[in-house]
């Protein structure tokens, strides 16, 4: 794979650029400087790649599958390919193709900027489902079990870890 994006840097020096590294800080520029992210995964139980585009107003095309099907909505917050076989089939390949033609149909649109808009608006921190995981935990009636602490987040430093543009 190295070479091949090798081969496209070549081919298309002010078109391509390939990095086959971990980088956290280059990857949150990209999603950032992207109209759009693609996540064909045939097997996707949560999805964190389309949590991490969608506040950066970057429109998700993604597999119906996992946690992609439960964060993309079709035509609100992105583009759903539908389910992917498990072996290669050339129907998936379709399938993309198709979908990545139905997002550049509506690129530039003001119904692109509203997808933008609603994906940037989303509430997709912790805060809500920890909130319920805490009430049921409560719920339990453990003896010495007490709320948490409401407003500041906990471990506000934790931000310095990710990386950000």
């Amino acid at each position: 794979m190295e070479k091949q994006l090798d081969d496209l840097e070549t081919q298309y020096p002010l078109k391509a650029r390939g990095v086959a590294k971990f980088n956290v800080k280059l990857a949150h520029m990209i999603i950032a400087g992207a109209d759009f992210i693609i996540v064909p995964s045939r097997f996707e139980p949560c999805g964190l790649i389309q949590l991490q585009a969608m506040p950066y107003g970057c429109v998700p095309i993604v597999a119906s599958t996992g946690g992609l099907v439960d964060t993309v909505k079709e035509g609100y917050t992105g583009f759903q390919m539908g389910a992917f076989n498990v072996e290669v089939d050339p129907a998936d390949v379709s399938a993309i193709a198709k979908s990545i033609t139905r997002a550049l149909a509506v690129y530039g649109t003001p119904a692109f900027s509203e997808m933008i808009q609603n994906c940037m608006a989303q509430e997709l921190s912790w805060k809500k489902p920890a909130k319920k995981w805490e009430e049921a935990l409560l719920s339990l009636g453990v003896e010495g079990s007490e709320a948490g602490i409401e407003g500041e987040e906990i471990a506000p430093l934790a931000k310095e870890n990710v990386a950000t543009p």
